[in-house]
C-alpha cells in the first residue's frame, strides 16, 4: 500500500502532530509511506530513509542519521542541517585524511571523502554543532576567532564568528556557564576533530 501525503497547507503545530501520527502509522501498520518535504527537519523526523534529489537527480539515499552525520557530497551537506563550508586547496593526501590550505588560515586537517588530487580546491563541510569553545594544543585544528553575533534559544546560543577568513561561521554551543562568557566582539578559540570536519566535492 503507498501513501502519497503532502502537509504543506498545515500550520505548525498542527503539522507536528501529523508527522508522528504518519510516523506512527508506518510503524504500527507497515505500510510504505513516501513522504514529500522541502523542510529538512522534517525529513529527519519522519523517516526511515531520505532521499535528496537536485535536479531530479538522487544525490544520496540513506538513513536520517547517516544523511546528516556522512553527507557524500557538498550539496547533501548544505541542503540537509544547518553546515559550515569553508573552501581551500587540497596540499596533501594521507590515506583517509587530507591536509588543506585555507586562504590566511593554517592547515586543516579533514577526513578525505571525495578527494581527487592534490593541488585542487577542496570543500569542507563542519556541522556547527561539533564546533567546540577549546585552548590551543588541546585539538589539532584550533583556531582564534572573534564573536559577531550571538542568538539566544535557551536550551543553546548560535555563535556566528569570524574565523580563517569566513565571517559567516557559526558554532551553536549548548547552555552553560561557558556560554555566558561569549558576547559580542569577544575573542575565543574554538576547533574541532580531525573526523568531524568532512573534505565533499560539489555533485
Amino acid at each position: 500500500m503507498l501513501e502519497i501525503v503532502r502537509l504543506g497547507a498545515l500550520d505548525e503545530q498542527l503539522r507536528e502532530q501529523m508527522q508522528l501520527e504518519i510516523k506512527h502509522i508506518h510503524e504500527n501498520l507497515g505500510v510504505m509511506v513516501v513522504y514529500v518535504t522541502h523542510d529538512q527537519g522534517e525529513a529527519l523526523t519522519v523517516s526511515n530513509r531520505i532521499a535528496v534529489f537536485n535536479d531530479g537527480v538522487i544525490q544520496q539515499l540513506a538513513a536520517p542519521a547517516e544523511l546528516y552525520e556522512q553527507p557524500q557530497n557538498a550539496f547533501v551537506a548544505h541542503f540537509v542541517g544547518e553546515n559550515n563550508r569553508l573552501q581551500g586547496k587540497v596540499v596533501a593526501i594521507n590515506g583517509t585524511t587530507c591536509e588543506v590550505e585555507l586562504p590566511g588560515a593554517a592547515n586543516v586537517q579533514a577526513l578525505a571523502i571525495n578527494v581527487e588530487a592534490v593541488g585542487l580546491p577542496a570543500v569542507q563541510s563542519l556541522r556547527p554543532e561539533r564546533v567546540k569553545l577549546t585552548t590551543p594544543g588541546s585539538l589539532l585544528d584550533v583556531f582564534d576567532a572573534r564573536v559577531t553575533e550571538l542568538i539566544y534559544f535557551g536550551d543553546h546560543a548560535r555563535t556566528r564568528v569570524s574565523v580563517c577568513g569566513h565571517d559567516d561561521f557559526v558554532v551553536t554551543l549548548p547552555n552553560s556557564e561557558t556560554v555566558a562568557k561569549v558576547e559580542p566582539g569577544a575573542e575565543i578559540t574554538i576547533g574541532w576533530r580531525t573526523e568531524d570536519c568532512r573534505v565533499l566535492n560539489a555533485p
